[in-house]
């Protein structure tokens, strides 16, 4: 159930229907014809309408009209009448919203300004802020990087940006002219005038720009190969997903048992077990003393 359906209502109205979710809106006037056309609406005033819609059956009620006082009055009605709904609240004063939060821990307050607020501070950082998103009661930021020569970025796998700087890689572009790739390997390395885009906390872009990387303190350490096909396709292995150099991995792989000197991240050494595994090269994880 949505209540308030000025603009923020409706972009909320126009994605839940994009991800094909049963909807109803309730406001006090007609949208435009056009607009929405697909969207059960009960139009009048806010509280008795309340009582014209399967509001005890709700899964979800977004409550988001301009008002933030009525969106209490509301979102307290709406949880009195279905006390295991999802709620969420729209406020704009910051200290409002904290005083919700305290008084409502069952809702989801979400403060416009605050979101703003951070939108604003991370595009500070010069990088292009697609969306921001509330998960796990944190913002979470699209942002989008041009990988440029001197960036915090450039040269670093994406198994590094990910483990390193906190931060979840969703898109992927050599150059205009190439493939996106979603959810990109672990194994690309970034070059200058690469795209990506990356879901972040705040936390998560101030490391980016500050560069402030989290050290990598696991090693591989190869047991040995079950054939002679198994050292070559083991030393193409550890050069992808480590990174280190083609020779640096063969020269592991042609003095078994040894142990890898790169260090990785603790995910980016166990998928390197798993990966050895694969072509009969038994390797096991071990954390830097």
């Amino acid at each position: 159930m949505l209540i308030g359906l000025g603009r923020v209502g409706r972009r909320v109205a126009t994605f839940l229907q994009h991800i094909k979710q049963p909807l109803v809106g309730v406001s006090t006037s007609p949208i435009e014809p056009g607009i929405l056309p697909n969207l059960p609406l009960v139009v009048g005033d806010l509280i008795s309408s309340l009582g014209k819609v399967n509001l005890a059956t709700a899964k979800s009620v977004v409550v988001a009209t301009d008002d933030e006082m009525a969106n209490l009055e509301l979102g307290l009605m709406a949880h009195a009448a279905n006390p295991n709904c999802a709620l969420v609240i729209r406020t704009f004063d910051p200290r409002f919203s904290a005083s919700i939060d305290r008084l409502l821990p069952y809702a989801k307050v979400l403060c416009a300004y605050d979101l703003a607020a951070e939108a604003f501070v991370a595009s500070a950082f010069g990088e292009n802020i697609l969306s921001v998103l509330r998960l796990n009661e944190q913002t979470v930021l699209v942002t989008e990087y041009r990988i440029q020569s001197g960036d915090t970025l450039n040269g670093k796998l994406l198994a590094e940006v990910a483990y390193g700087y906190g931060v979840v890689p969703t898109l992927y572009q050599r150059s205009a002219r190439e493939q996106i790739r979603l959810m990109p390997s672990d194994d690309i390395r970034l070059e200058t005038g690469d795209r990506l885009v990356v879901l972040a906390t705040m936390n998560g872009l101030q490391q980016i720009e500050r560069g402030d990387i989290s050290p990598q303190q696991w090693h591989v350490h190869v047991n040995r190969a079950l054939s002679k096909d198994a050292v070559f396709e083991g030393a193409t292995a550890i050069a992808r997903i480590s990174g280190c150099s083609i020779n640096l991995a063969r020269e592991v792989m042609s003095q078994l048992p040894a142990l890898l000197p790169t260090a990785l991240y603790q995910h980016q050494a166990q998928r390197l077990v798993r990966e050895l595994g694969k072509s009969q090269v038994l390797a096991h994880v071990k954390l830097t003393n």
